[in-house]
């Protein structure tokens, strides 16, 4: 007599769930750590001249 070892598949809307948590909240973390954390980001101070601009 075989008995048969059925595993239990994980519910694939519940692997959904925790993927995507998973990826929301490294977005979030990687969002607060850019605008609060390091330097600031260096802004241009003088655009390029009216001559170099256009086609």
């Amino acid at each position: 007599m075989t008995h048969k070892h059925s595993r239990r598949k994980p519910d694939l809307f519940s692997l959904l769930l925790i993927v995507v948590t998973l990826g929301m909240s490294v977005t979030v973390a990687y969002q607060i750590n850019v605008y609060y954390g390091g330097d600031p980001v260096p802004i241009a101070r003088q655009g390029p001249p009216a001559s170099g601009v256009g086609g």
